[in-house]
């Protein structure tokens, strides 16, 4: 049986899909079509602490359903703190980022991230911006 191609996606480009943002909605609707739409479950707490009520934290998870959320794996954490070490001083990456793109780089996933700045410093990791 043929997997499905994944669409790995930041928290930014959720955070746009949430908010309705018409690039993030085309960008999301294209490549729905044809992909497993992914996100770490890092994003998922990002998008959760935006939130400023009870409504609002049913519709993000309500609009998470048809996301397949990878969760954190000890290799995950392992690989986040080896590429925070190397590049928070020098770069200014957070510990979030390295997170989500440990996540996307064991997957062997495109990150597509508007964050290009601070992701672009990850040896190995393939990064796209959506759009």
């Amino acid at each position: 049986m043929e997997t499905a191609a994944r669409t790995f996606v930041d928290t930014d480009v959720l955070i746009g899909v949430a908010r309705r943002a018409p690039r993030a909605l085309d960008f999301w609707h294209r490549v729905e079509e044809r992909s497993l739409m992914t996100c770490s479950i890092i994003s998922v707490f990002e998008l959760l602490e935006g939130c400023r009520n009870l409504k609002e934290q049913r519709d993000t998870l309500r609009d998470l359903l048809r996301v397949d959320i990878i969760q954190v794996e000890t290799g995950d954490s392992r690989t986040a703190m080896r590429w925070y070490r190397a590049f928070h001083l020098s770069h200014g990456i957070g510990f979030i980022d390295c997170f989500i793109a440990a996540a996307a780089a064991r997957l062997d996933c495109v990150l597509h991230s508007r964050n290009t700045k601070h992701f672009r410093v990850i040896p190995g990791l393939r990064l796209k911006p959506p759009y």
